[in-house]
């Protein structure tokens, strides 16, 4: 027997088309704060002083990626690393500027090695870590030293020594005077290599605008400065600019000083394969790093990059758990496919390229996304909102519509955002769809954690199974949108 739920209006079929005109503005959700600690390290500290403040987040696998990114704002250094577990590496580790995430970052990597070894977290000894870069190996010392692998070299030319000496605002003579060229070069993170005459590194004062649509036409990350000492310990002092990624100047690279030394490797090889650069000498924040470069043949086999951290202190950072739901973009269908589908549900999820592949009209797809700024807003699942519920009279009626494959990605699971999410559904769809009485889905009896989540959001249950479902029985269960 079919149990009676209120209907709201009885609708012609020309009147339904009409009414379900969607309203196109997302909806926000508040959720309760978060708070995380961030370890404030100084990486490459030259006699325990100077040196380049990282921050580090341990334990980040619950963040998303918008949570990473605000986190790195607040905390406002050139880097902020998060670490989180891997089950095929070590360890993890992301690596966010306050404006955007960045492949890999030398100084955050020593600040996160260092930490974890100050806190006895590991030993002294090899370990490796994931990073978009590729997977690196660190080793840390008894005393606590750590050298870092790079990636090896990826050389990407020549550039014009007119046009860097305008972006830099310098003469050209600065650079052509060296004998050396400018070359942009990768160990991780690719960089113009630009060598000054000795005395005129810390009088070079460019201007961010201009410097930073230069990278970004030549796809840079930032510009490497250097001049030679043949009167110092120092094989060479530097100054690092990468206004693009929010980073006027910054007092100690370490994926810089690896490309610095692959090219000295190239254009200086009597200087040896070791090397040590001074930088952050004009930000009065000193710093030493320790490069090396393992030639064979002629060819570089390893880059090196070293140095010492000193903790400096917590800060502790909150954030809201917000959530934005809307309508699906057409931009959004690439990042739907990236979702993971967990073990538990592979009996209920078709494979979400297939659900999007057979889209249908009357199917409109709605995303879950973390945070309010949308370019930075990670998708944390989505939704199917169905018209043609109403041509099923064995589980649905005229003035009502079907809700299908509502799914949140297994790496949030567990976290509230399925809650969070579900529990804004009656007033978003209210919203979206004004004339519309009742949300109706139907969920697999075997899937019990789904029905328990309906129920808490809302949901009643209709207690009439249907038996015509794929996968077997399923339960027929209504959320009321209007009185």
């Amino acid at each position: 027997m079919r149990v009676a739920r209120q209907s709201g209006f009885i609708f012609a079929v020309a009147e339904v088309a009409w009414v379900l005109q969607e309203r196109q503005q997302p909806r926000r959700v508040e959720g309760k704060d978060l708070e995380k600690d961030v370890y404030l390290v100084d990486s490459f500290t030259f006699n325990g002083k100077g040196g380049n403040p990282a921050g580090v987040v341990f334990d980040a696998e619950d963040l998303t990626a918008a949570q990473m990114q605000k986190i790195a704002s607040q905390v406002g250094y050139s880097e902020t690393a998060f670490v989180l577990p891997d089950p095929e590496c070590d360890f993890h580790v992301r690596f966010f500027t306050p404006t955007s995430e960045v492949d890999f970052c030398g100084h955050a990597t020593l600040a996160t090695f260092s930490e974890l070894f100050s806190q006895g977290v590991i030993q002294a000894g090899l370990y490796n870590q994931r990073t978009k870069a590729g997977i690196l190996n660190v080793a840390v010392s008894p005393d606590g030293f750590v050298e870092m692998d790079q990636q090896l070299p990826v050389f990407g030319g020549e550039l014009d020594v007119f046009e860097v000496a305008e972006a830099l605002g310098i003469p050209a003579e600065v650079i052509t005077n060296t004998g050396l060229p400018v070359e942009v070069i990768s160990t991780g993170l690719a960089d113009a290599i630009i060598p000054v005459m000795p005395g005129t590194l810390d009088d070079i004062y460019p201007d961010n605008s201009v410097l930073a649509e230069f990278c970004r036409a030549r796809q840079l990350v930032g510009v490497h400065l250097f001049e030679l000492c043949s009167w110092a310990d120092f094989t060479a002092r530097c100054r690092n600019f990468a206004p693009l990624f929010g980073i006027p100047e910054e007092s100690a690279t370490g994926s810089a000083s690896g490309a610095l030394a692959c090219y000295l490797a190239q254009h200086r090889p009597f200087l040896g394969y070791q090397y040590e650069f001074e930088q952050g000498r004009a930000m009065n924040r000193s710093s030493l790093l320790s490069a090396s470069i393992l030639q064979q043949s002629g060819c570089i086999e390893a880059v090196k990059v070293g140095g010492y951290a000193k903790h400096k202190g917590t800060q502790r950072v909150s954030f809201d758990k917000a959530l934005t739901i809307r309508k699906m973009r057409k931009e959004d269908r690439r990042l739907l496919c990236d979702l993971a589908v967990a073990d538990h549900q592979s009996d209920f999820v078709l494979p979400i390229a297939d659900i999007l592949a057979s889209q249908k009209s009357n199917e409109d797809f709605h995303v879950i996304c973390q945070g309010y700024a949308e370019p930075d807003s990670t998708i944390l699942g989505f939704f199917i909102l169905d018209h043609s519920f109403a041509n099923h009279p064995e589980f649905s009626q005229f003035g009502e519509l079907g809700l299908r494959a509502y799914f949140i990605d297994a790496r949030y699971q567990g976290k509230g955002y399925g809650r969070l999410s579900c529990r804004q559904l009656q007033e978003y769809v209210a919203e979206q769809y004004p004339q519309i009485s009742n949300l109706v889905l139907t969920v697999n009896q075997r899937n019990v954690p789904a029905r328990a989540l309906y129920l808490y959001c809302g949901f009643f249950d209709s207690q009439v199974m249907y038996l015509d479902g794929p996968a077997g029985p399923q339960h027929i269960m209504y959320l009321p949108l209007s009185s």
